[in-house]
């Protein structure tokens, strides 16, 4: 009797850990799923004039300016667009809590999840703004990555644009 309860321990185990073992693995490494902001360097570029960020069906900016966590300080004139970049997870309830000055115009905030296996959920993503240029002057762009239901400790992750506009 002890030989069939042991037999039956043993295929049960088998019949749990053996899927596990063929299972697909993520490509990349964990860093890529982080929900750190994006990291590539891409500072003050001018994109070419036929590539435009559709916002509406009224406004089509031109996108002069890219901006991400490297790029901190921005010199634009009135009217320019900068499309800013960061990486966010919002499954986790992680989100960037933006807010701009009086002369930057949020155009545009959108979330676009990253490419993942059909049915994988908690799959992060980049949020990318499209802030205009509207007024002269320092103007910043200010973003907590947050829980919004959490109190701000001042150890989130937090970006900062200041923009020069002439």
């Amino acid at each position: 009797m002890e030989k069939l309860i042991t037999s039956v321990i043993l295929l049960v185990a088998a019949v749990l850990l053996v899927p596990g073992c063929f299972a697909e693995q993520p490509a990349g490494n964990a860093s890529e799923n982080s929900t750190a902001p994006v990291e590539t360097v891409v500072q003050n570029i001018t994109v070419a004039a036929n590539e435009t960020e559709t916002t509406s069906a009224d406004v089509v900016p031109a996108v002069n300016f890219t901006a991400d966590v490297n790029t901190t300080n921005l010199t634009m004139k009135v009217n320019q667009t900068v499309l800013v970049s960061l990486k966010e997870n919002p499954t986790t309830g992680f989100e960037w809590n933006a807010t701009n000055s009086t002369g930057l115009e949020i155009v545009n905030s959108t979330h676009t999840t990253d490419n993942a296996p059909e049915g994988m959920v908690g799959v992060g993503g980049v949020h990318t703004w499209i802030l205009k240029a509207v007024e002269a002057g320092n103007q910043t762009f200010d973003a907590v990555y947050k829980r919004e239901w959490e109190p701000t400790t001042g150890k989130e992750d937090a970006y900062s644009l200041n923009v020069t506009v002439e």
